[in-house]
């Protein structure tokens, strides 16, 4: 063990020496020395058969991820792979990360293993701040949890001033040793710092989380989204409760869109299944699905459903399903932008 942490050492200062900068899949000249340096350190790990010093160099290796997904657990819908999560994350200023991973789980799984979310501070000094919450089912939203470890300021090396150009010199506080960011699988958008802490050099609570594949990824829209419409009900929250349907038995992909069911009676889509009783500017979450869809009436699975989830309440309101990939109707849909408001 002793002489594993020699060698690891000593990979991380021959690392240091060649010093590149963090950012994932910068294209990098022919005459840099850092790639070479890593294959020779890579083979030099496969000679020795050190296992944790394989792992180590792993984590220095940009947009790759070390962790498992494992097999036995259902796989979770999300719009990114862990390669690109860590790329997404690497675009903050953090400073200088020393490991890097993904893993992609539940927000109940992160709650429950992890710990609620603690809001921090530019001061690693300051108390943390709870209260964070995520709408829709915790146990049917998929995060991707990015563990980051090094000196780090998670939340921007240069304080913000409300009203006034920010300065140019780096921030007065000591830098963090870690930090957990959390990743809203479906948008692929960075939801909060879930944690940070200056004691130990990695989270212990990240290694503990499961690790699920992704399954169902999101498809992205064509167009930009529309003016927004007001609704109490997320992307997220939607197309949770359509996978929570059971009307798709396998799905290979899935997009939502939001409008108003003005909007989508406009089209000439599937109409004449609208509901009565609904007003034309209540907003809709009109969802794509590809994949085996068990239509209303019965019979066998068709290639591909369109659900309409209520943009207030979150109640199905629409399924119907067809022949072919993809529903050809669906991509001349309009798309707004959602302004999630608190309700009951």
């Amino acid at each position: 063990m002793d002489e594993d942490l020699r060698l690891e050492a000593w990979v991380r200062e021959g690392i240091d020496r060649y010093p590149v900068p963090d950012l994932p899949l910068r294209r990098r000249g022919e005459g840099s020395g850092r790639p070479r340096l890593l294959a020779l350190l890579a083979a030099i790990a496969l000679l020795v058969g050190g296992a944790g010093l394989g792992q180590a160099l792993n984590s220095y290796r940009t947009g790759v991820a070390s962790a498992t997904p494992d097999p036995a657990l259902a796989p979770l819908p999300s719009s990114l792979d862990a390669a690109t999560v860590l790329v997404l994350v690497r675009g903050w200023d953090l400073g200088r990360i020393d490991r890097i991973d993904a893993k992609l789980v539940t927000f109940e799984e992160y709650v429950r293993i992890a710990g609620p979310v603690r809001s921090h501070a530019g001061d690693p000094q300051a108390t943390a701040v709870g209260g964070f919450g995520i709408s829709g089912d915790p146990a049917k939203r998929s995060v991707w949890v990015v563990a980051v470890g090094g000196e780090l300021w998670p939340y921007g090396r240069v304080p913000i001033f409300y009203g006034l150009t920010p300065p140019t010199s780096p921030t007065p506080f000591p830098p963090y040793r870690w930090a957990v960011f959390l990743v809203d699988a479906i948008p692929g958008e960075i939801l909060t710092v879930g944690d940070a802490g200056t004691e130990d050099s990695w989270p212990s609570a990240f290694d503990r989380l499961p690790d699920h594949r992704v399954t169902a990824p999101v498809r992205a829209t064509p167009t930009a989204p529309l003016a927004p419409l007001a609704v109490r009900v997320d992307a997220g929250e939607a197309i949770s409760r359509t996978v929570r349907s059971g009307a798709a038995s396998s799905i290979i992909a899935i997009t939502p869109k939001l409008m108003t069911w003005a909007e989508f009676s406009a089209t000439g889509g599937p109409a004449a299944h609208r509901p009565a009783g609904i007003a034309d500017d209540t907003p809709v979450w009109i969802i794509a699905v590809a994949g085996a869809i068990l239509p209303q009436g019965g019979g066998a699975p068709l290639a591909w459903g369109v659900f309409g989830v209520d943009g207030r309440d979150g109640s199905m309101q629409l399924l119907v399903a067809g022949a072919g990939s993809w529903p050809s109707f669906f991509d001349g849909l309009p798309n707004h932008s959602a302004q999630v408001t608190a309700g009951p």
